[in-house]
């Protein structure tokens, strides 16, 4: 008897986990366009790090094309948001995924002839950047528009958990290529996933939100008020906005350069690339078993762990110890992420979620660019290793900030087992009414 009790509660649990992808055909066909577009991107881990490297840019030129791409987002990201709320979300992001592609091919192409340089590969990394300003925001508002309420957190776990497997494996791989075959062909392979999960984005048939006609301004001011008035969104987004900056300026800009000097070179970074995907699929599958429903307390705690792998790099730590410390602050890094996009979806009204998801997402990188201007001068006052340290302590003090907020700390996810529910058919009529899929308010009601 305890064991059919056993067996019944595991077949519910996974259940439970599956239901996104059975009952939506739409979410099945968008979750696979995201992963072909994952192993493209996998292929290509480190190649244009890598590139720059090779012709001499250093770290500084590691920088600059990280400046332009950060840069080129902060001044799309808001018309981003604007468009992902204005218009048919598949269909925006389709678009964006054939201009990445264009520009992908462009990219590769530099790289065979031998025309690359720092200035044109930063120029393409912020036309890239501006472009996915725009998909952004809408895949946050697709998944909430065309997934119910309570099975939101399972459907962006589920995303984040079988992205970040693709993540795992394909570093190594990219990274093997890379070394052997050159940068072009693992770009090159990238701008195909482009064009495949366009194709795939351009079938989903998702109306957008009904709302009344208003200008782009208004938009905006909308949007940012929406923000304003949530406590607990812009007490994390000031967290948020000083710890992006610390870990992208020792993660992002001094992994690879410590990489290539102590730990072997692209092949090590292949490594430590891996283990970032290996903790963010392992992060995403404590999510789906575990389902947190305290957000706020999952999104602080789960960000302090990036504060692990910077220290150990200061402190010259050996290629196991650091892809240890990547697999740990990447597993809390992936739970925040699905705690933290299910709240929005969740509390923010589904005609607001791509300029609430934008807004966001400029602010987590405003300071960036300040950050990549100050790498070399601090490098070279107090040292790299100093400068890994420095950043290792802001992320930590930054991730935690937020929970001294009570609107932080008492934040809750709806999780309730939803009805059992019916096939969808395969896709609905582009002309339908749309259903009625308001996302429920958060636990903690908006001050």
């Amino acid at each position: 008897m305890r064991g059919l009790t056993f067996t019944g509660r595991a077949a519910a649990h996974m259940t439970r986990i599956a239901g996104p992808l059975r009952t939506d055909a739409r979410f099945r066909r968008c979750f696979v366009a995201d992963q072909v577009n994952a192993a493209g991107t996998t292929v290509a881990t480190g190649a244009l790090a890598f590139t720059v490297l090779g012709i001499g840019g250093g770290a500084s030129g590691i920088a600059m094309v990280l400046l332009a791409t950060m840069a080129a987002g902060i001044l799309a990201g808001p018309m981003g948001g604007v468009v992902a709320d204005r218009f048919p979300r598949a269909l925006v992001i389709s678009v964006v995924q054939v201009i990445i592609g264009l520009i992908t091919v462009v990219e590769a192409t530099l790289i065979f002839t031998g025309r690359a340089a720092v200035w044109n590969l930063a120029a393409l990394a912020g036309a890239n950047s501006a472009a996915a300003s725009f998909s952004g925001p809408a895949r946050t508002g697709l998944v909430g528009a065309i997934v119910a309420g309570s099975q939101l957190s399972e459907a962006n776990a589920l995303s984040q958990l079988a992205r970040h497997i693709i993540l795992t494996i394909g570093p190594a791989i990219g990274g093997a290529v890379v070394a052997m075959a050159g940068a072009g062909y693992g770009v090159g392979c990238n701008a195909i996933s482009f064009f495949v999960s366009a194709a795939l984005m351009a079938r989903i048939h998702a109306p957008c939100a009904d709302r009344q006609p208003s200008t782009m301004r208004a938009d905006l001011i909308e949007g940012w008020t929406t923000i304003r008035t949530r406590r607990w969104i812009w007490t994390c987004l000031i967290g948020a906005g000083m710890m992006i900056p610390a870990w992208h300026v020792g993660y992002g800009i001094l992994g690879p350069p410590y990489a290539e000097s102590r730990l072997g070179g692209a092949w090590a970074w292949g490594l430590i690339t891996s283990s970032l995907g290996c903790g963010m699929a392992l992060g995403a599958a404590v999510s789906l078993i575990w389902r947190p429903r305290l957000a706020g307390w999952t999104n602080c705690l789960g960000t302090a762990a990036l504060a692990l792998p910077e220290p150990l790099m200061a402190a010259g730590a050996p290629l196991p110890a650091v892809m240890a410390a990547v697999v740990v602050a990447a597993c809390g890094l992936s739970m925040s992420v699905v705690a933290w996009r299910t709240a929005i979806q969740q509390d923010v009204p589904l005609d607001q979620q791509g300029r609430v998801s934008a807004f966001a997402e400029i602010a987590e990188i405003a300071l960036t660019p300040v950050g990549y201007l100050l790498v070399a001068p601090v490098t070279d006052a107090i040292g790299i290793r100093a400068t890994l340290l420095m950043c290792g302590i802001i992320v930590a003090v930054a991730s935690l900030a937020p929970l001294l907020s009570r609107d932080v700390r008492t934040l809750t996810l709806v999780t309730a087992d939803p009805p059992a529910v019916e096939e969808l058919p395969a896709d609905p009529a582009p002309d339908g009414a749309a259903p009625d899929l308001s996302p429920p308010p958060v636990g903690q009601p908006s001050p």
